[in-house]
C-alpha cells in the first residue's frame, strides 16, 4: 500500500501496530536505550525477526523499576527496538491506547505486571 512516507529517508522508522479494537497506532522506532526518554507515552519493546517482522516483547510505559526490569527481560528475549506512540493526547487516551495494544496480543501465562509476549505485527507506515 502506498504511503505518504514513500521515498523519505526516515520512513522505515515508523510502524503501525494494531490494537484489539482494530485501531492502528502509529509509532516511531528508537534504539531500546532511548525508551526511557518517553515516560508518558505507550512503548512497545520489539524483537525484529530475520524476515523484518516485528514482534512485541513488552508493552507499557517506560517509567520506574518495573520498566527497568522489563527492559532487561525484553533485551534478553531479543528485543532491539522501542516503538513509541507519540500522537495520543492526554493521560486517559494514552492509557486507552496502551490497553488496546495489550489486549491485541494477550497475556503471558506467568505475567504478573501486565507485560505481553507476542503482538500483532508492527507494519511499516
Amino acid at each position: 500500500m502506498p504511503s505518504v512516507l514513500d521515498g523519505i529517508p526516515f520512513a522505515s522508522e515508523f510502524r503501525h501496530w494494531t490494537g484489539e479494537s482494530g485501531r492502528r497506532y502509529l509509532t516511531r522506532a528508537f534504539p531500546l536505550d532511548m525508551a526511557a526518554e518517553f515516560p508518558g507515552a505507550p512503548v512497545i519493546l520489539a524483537a525484529v525477526h530475520p524476515d523484518g517482522r516485528r514482534e512485541a516483547v513488552w508493552i507499557g510505559f517506560s517509567v520506574g523499576r518495573r520498566f527497568d526490569e522489563a527492559l532487561a527481560a525484553a533485551r534478553a528475549a531479543g528485543a532491539s527496538e522501542a516503538h513509541v506512540h507519540l500522537v495520543t493526547i492526554g493521560a486517559v487516551e494514552r492509557v486507552k491506547a496502551l490497553r488496546d495494544l495489550r489486549a491485541a496480543i494477550g497475556p503471558r501465562p506467568a505475567d504478573r505486571d501486565g507485560a505481553r509476549d507476542r503482538a500483532r505485527q508492527g507494519v511499516a507506515a
